[in-house]
C-alpha cells in the first residue's frame, strides 16, 4: 500500500480558517512565543479536563511555563499560567519533565526514548536511543505499548526519571525500571529485580552504564554536586537509596527507615541536600510507624515527621493514607502533601476526607491547606470550574502529583483525577487551570483535554446541536457548533454517571433522543476484566424529551448491571413507538418496541460469549451484532459476529474473516451496502500483531479482503456521505488514515498524531471537515484531508516511525 499524496482544496483551507481564526492548537489563545511559525494544525473540542493529569513541571525561571502530562499519551505546556494549554504527543505517554538548571530553553522528556526541546517545548527531538542507529518504532499489545528498537536489536525501556546536572547541563541521567511483562489476562509486572541507572557527559551524543540500584520502581536522582561531591549520584528506589559513582560505577548503599518507599522528593539548603521520604503509614499494638521522614545529611540519618498527621487517630481508628509530596527545590522547609483517606470525626461516627497538607518549617509541624470531603470543601478555598459544580469534590479525589516551583515556594500545581489547579499563595486559595465558564454556564477547553469519547452525534433539527458521547464524564453538548459546551447527564442516574457510550436522535420528533451508559469505562479494553465480576458494574438506557438538556431512566426488562455500549434506533418503525435496540455489554442484545419504555432479551442465538458490542442495520433490514473480544478466568474468549434478518428474534453467527478474533467496528458503504468495512483489533503473538487492521467485503460478508496493516490497532472506519470511495480509519497507532479508492491505497491525515485514536466522522454540516474521536484526547477536529506539511511536535525525526510507509 501506498500513500495517495493529496492537498487540502480550497473549500476545506477555508472552512479551517474560519473555524480557527488566530488560535493555536490547543486553546482559546495561542502563545506567539510558543506557536510562532507553526502552520495550521488541528483543534482539540470539548470542555477541558476529565482525566487523570499528572507531573506538574514549573520553570524555574518562568513560574507561567509549566508542562502536565497525563495517563492516556498527551503532553501539555503552558506559557500563560494555564489560561491556555498546547497538547504535544511524543509517541507514548510522557513520565517525567525535567528542565536544564543552566538553560532556560531546554527542557528534556522521558517515556520509551528521550526528548530535548531547545524552543521551550514546542520542538521535539530524540536524544536516546541514538537515532544513528537505525531506531524503528514499534508497537504491541491490545494498547499498540509503543517501544523503540535499534538497529542490533536492543529494545527500549521505559525512561522513569531524568535528571539534569545543575553544575553542567551536558550531563544528564537516566533511571529505567526492568522491563514489564505482559500476560493475557493477568495484571503486569516487572521482569526484574533492579533499575538501571545511564548518562551522559556530552549532551546525549554518547551514553553509558553507571549502575543498577535494587528495586522495581525509580523514585529520584539527586546530583552529587549540591554537596560538593559531583562525581556521584544518589538514587532512590522504591526499596532502597544508594550513592553511585559517576567515575567507576561504585555503589555504597544507604540505611532506610522503612523497607517501602512511596516517593521520594528533596531540594538543596545552605549546607547540601535535604531529602524526603513518603512511607506507608502502618500500626502495630497501638504503635504507629511509617509516615515522613526527612534527612539533612544527604540520607546517613533519618528524622520522623508525623506532627499534625495523625490527629484524628486513633479517634476514627483509620489511619491516614498519603499519596504524593512535593518540595521547593530552592526552599526545602517548604512541602506539599497530598492525602488520600483522612478519617474525620462526625456527629454520625467518621468520613473520609482528603486534600493538601503543608509544611514551612521542614516538616515539624503539619496543615491543611485544602480539606474537602465528598460533599464540601471545608477549606473554602477551591474553584473546581464545571466538574466541582457537576459532581462535587469527590469526583476528582484527591491530588495524585503535586509539584512546586524551584524558586517560589508559594506556587504549587496539584493534578487530580479531572483537574489541573494551582495555589500562587501557599494555598491560601486554588483555582482550577483547565476550563473556562462562559456568563451562560456554559464551558469551553483551555487546551488540556484528558478524556475518551466514542461517538460525536448530531441533532436532526438544530445543526448546531453536536453532542458527545464521553468516558469519566458521561456526556457534553454544544448549541453553538461547538464553540462551548453544557454537561448532558441532569436526570442520569447518578452510578451511571461515569461513562456514556452512546446516543441517538429521533430523526422525525424533535427533541427526542435515547443515551446508554455504564459505570464500567474504557470498554472493550480487556483491563476492564482483570479484576473478574464484571456485573459489579451498572448501566442501562436514558431517555429525553428536550434534546438531551434532561434525562430519564428507561430501562424496564433489563438488568440493573447491564453496561449499555450501543443503541440503534429502526428508522423505520412508528414514531409514535420507536423500535430500538441496545447492546448489553456481558448480556447480549436488548430490543424495545415501544420506544424505549420496555425492554426484552433478544439473545437467542448467540453463544457464550455476550459481550455484545455494537449493532449495524443494513438498508434491507438485516441487523449485524458485533461481539467484542473478553476475558474469562483469564484466558481470552474470541469475539463474533451475527446476523439477524427477522428483527432480532434470532441470531446467527457469521464467518470471521480468517485469524480475525476481534471485531471492534462495521460500516457499510451507503452506494453499495454488499460493500462493508470492519475493524478489526489485533492479537499479539510472540511479540507480532495479528488478526487486526481493516477488512472490506463486495459481497456482504461472504469473502472479505484485508486493506489496511494485519499490526494496526484500527478501532473505526467512516465512510465519506459525499463520496462512498473515501473511507477514513482512526488508530492506536498514532495516526488516522484515508483512502480515496475503498482501502487499495491509504495516506495518512498530517497534522494528527495522537497515539490512541478511536472513531472518524465526518462533519456532516461541513463537507470537507472531518472529527476524530479519541481514546483520552478528547475530540480532534480538522480538514478531512488532513493538513500536508504540518508540524507535529517532532522535528525531522530519524528513527522510522510506525506510519512512515505512508509518508
Amino acid at each position: 500500500m501506498k500513500k495517495s499524496g493529496l492537498l487540502l482544496n480550497a473549500v476545506s483551507i477555508l472552512i479551517l480558517l474560519t473555524f480557527y481564526g488566530c488560535s493555536g492548537s490547543g486553546g482559546e489563545k495561542a502563545e506567539p512565543q510558543a506557536a510562532s511559525g507553526l502552520p495550521a494544525a488541528w483543534k482539540v473540542i470539548g470542555p477541558g479536563g476529565g482525566g487523570a493529569q499528572f507531573l506538574s513541571t514549573i520553570d524555574p525561571q518562568d513560574p507561567n511555563h509549566v508542562f502536565v502530562r497525563c495517563d492516556m499519551t498527551g503532553a501539555y505546556v503552558t506559557y500563560d499560567g494555564g489560561k491556555s494549554w498546547r497538547m504535544f504527543n511524543l509517541r507514548t505517554v510522557v513520565q517525567d519533565f525535567e528542565f536544564d538548571p543552566g538553560n532556560p530553553n531546554t527542557i528534556y522528556a522521558s517515556n520509551s526514548g528521550l526528548y530535548r526541546s531547545d524552543d521551550r517545548g514546542v520542538r521535539w527531538e530524540l536524544v536516546y536511543p541514538d537515532p544513528a542507529k537505525g531506531v524503528v518504532e514499534r508497537m504491541v499489545g491490545d494498547h499498540a505499548d509503543q517501544y523503540l528498537e535499534t538497529r542490533d536489536g536492543q529494545r527500549s525501556g521505559r525512561i522513569e526519571k531524568v535528571r539534569v546536572d545543575p553544575a553542567d547541563g551536558k550531563r544528564i541521567y537516566l533511571g529505567m525500571p526492568a522491563p514489564m511483562v505482559y500476560s493475557p489476562g493477568a495484571e503486569p509486572r516487572r521482569s526484574g529485580d533492579s533499575v538501571l541507572v545511564v548518562g551522559t557527559d556530552d549532551r546525549g551524543a554518547s551514553w553509558r552504564e553507571l549502575g543498577r540500584v535494587a528495586g522495581q520502581e525509580i523514585l529520584a536522582i539527586f546530583p552529587g554536586s549540591w554537596d560538593g561531591r559531583p562525581e556521584e549520584l544518589t538514587v532512590f528506589t522504591d526499596r532502597a537509596a544508594a550513592r553511585i559513582s559517576i567515575k567507576d560505577g561504585g555503589t555504597t548503599y544507604l540505611k532506610l527507615p522503612e523497607e517501602s518507599i512511596q516517593a521520594v522528593e528533596g531540594g538543596k539548603a545552605a549546607k547540601g541536600s535535604v531529602f524526603y521520604l513518603l512511607t506507608p503509614l502502618k500500626e502495630s499494638g497501638g504503635t504507629v510507624s511509617g509516615g515522613i521522614y526527612r534527612s539533612g545529611d544527604d540520607g546517613q540519618s533519618w528524622t520522623r515527621l508525623n506532627s499534625g498527621l495523625l490527629d484524628d487517630f486513633p479517634v476514627t481508628n483509620r489511619l491516614p493514607r498519603f499519596a504524593a509530596l512535593a518540595v521547593c527545590e530552592g526552599d526545602p522547609a517548604v512541602v506539599y502533601l497530598s492525602c488520600s483517606q483522612y478519617g474525620a470525626r462526625t456527629k454520625e461516627g467518621s468520613e473520609r476526607h482528603f486534600g493538601i497538607f503543608k509544611t514551612a518549617d521542614g516538616g515539624q509541624h503539619w496543615s491543611w491547606v485544602y480539606r474537602a470531603s465528598s460533599e464540601t470543601v471545608f477549606s473554602a478555598n477551591y474553584s473546581g470550574g464545571w466538574m466541582g459544580k457537576s459532581y462535587g469534590p469527590d469526583w476528582g479525589e484527591y491530588p495524585l502529583a503535586l509539584g512546586v516551583s524551584p524558586t517560589n515556594p508559594d506556587i504549587c500545581w496539584a493534578n487530580d483525577f479531572g483537574c489541573t489547579y494551582r495555589t500562587l499563595d501557599g494555598g491560601g486559595s486554588w483555582e482550577q487551570e483547565f476550563s473556562n465558564t462562559l456568563p451562560d454556564e456554559s464551558v469551553s477547553t483551555r487546551g488540556m483535554d484528558v478524556t475518551t469519547c466514542y461517538g460525536v452525534h448530531f441533532d436532526p433539527f438544530d445543526p448546531q446541536h453536536i453532542f458527545i458521547s464521553y468516558t469519566d464524564i458521561g456526556a457534553f453538548h454544544s448549541f453553538n457548533g461547538g464553540e462551548s459546551w453544557f454537561h448532558a447527564i441532569q436526570g442520569v442516574p447518578r452510578e451511571w454517571h461515569n461513562t456514556c457510550y452512546w446516543m441517538v436522535f429521533d430523526p422525525e420528533v424533535k427533541g427526542r433522543a435515547w443515551s446508554v451508559w455504564g459505570s464500567g469505562h474504557d470498554l472493550p479494553r480487556p483491563k476492564m476484566f482483570r479484576g473478574g465480576n464484571f456485573d459489579r458494574f451498572v448501566g442501562g438506557v436514558a431517555y429525553s424529551e428536550d434534546a438531551a438538556r434532561s434525562w430519564r431512566k428507561s430501562n424496564e426488562g433489563m438488568p440493573p448491571n447491564t453496561v449499555s455500549t450501543h443503541i440503534l434506533l429502526d428508522p423505520q418503525s412508528p414514531s409514535d413507538s420507536r423500535t430500538l435496540y441496545v447492546c448489553g455489554f456481558g448480556k447480549g442484545v436488548f430490543k424495545s418496541m415501544d420506544g424505549g419504555k420496555n425492554w426484552v432479551n433478544s439473545s437467542n442465538g448467540l453463544g457464550p460469549n455476550l459481550n455484545a458490542w455494537r449493532l449495524v442495520l443494513l438498508p434491507g433490514g438485516r441487523l449485524i451484532l458485533l461481539v467484542a473480544r473478553g476475558l474469562e478466568n483469564r484466558q481470552v474468549v474470541d469475539g463474533a459476529l451475527y446476523a439477524s434478518d427477522d428483527q432480532a428474534a434470532s441470531w446467527k453467527k457469521l464467518d470471521l474473516p480468517e485469524g480475525v478474533n476481534a471485531p471492534n467496528d462495521l460500516v457499510y458503504d451507503p452506494s453499495d451496502p454488499q460493500r462493508m468495512y470492519l475493524s478489526c483489533w489485533p492479537r499479539t503473538v510472540e511479540r507480532t500483531e495479528r488478526g487486526g487492521g481493516l477488512l472490506r467485503t463486495e459481497d456482504g460478508g461472504a469473502t472479505w479482503k484485508r486493506v489496511f496493516e494485519e499490526d494496526a490497532h484500527v478501532y473505526a472506519a467512516a465512510v465519506d456521505p459525499q463520496n462512498p470511495a473515501t473511507v477514513f480509519i482512526n488508530t492506536f497507532n498514532s495516526a488516522a488514515f484515508r483512502s480515496e479508492d475503498r482501502g487499495e491505497t491509504w495516506h495518512r491525515l498530517q497534522g494528527y498524531n495522537f497515539k490512541w485514536g478511536h472513531r472518524p466522522v465526518p462533519d456532516p454540516h461541513h463537507p470537507g471537515m472531518l472529527y476524530l474521536t479519541t481514546f483520552g484526547g478528547s475530540v480532534f477536529y480538522g480538514p478531512a484531508t488532513g493538513v500536508p506539511g504540518a508540524f507535529e511536535d517532532i522535528v525531522d525525526p530519524t528513527f522510522t516511525m510506525w506510519y512512515g510507509k505512508y509518508e
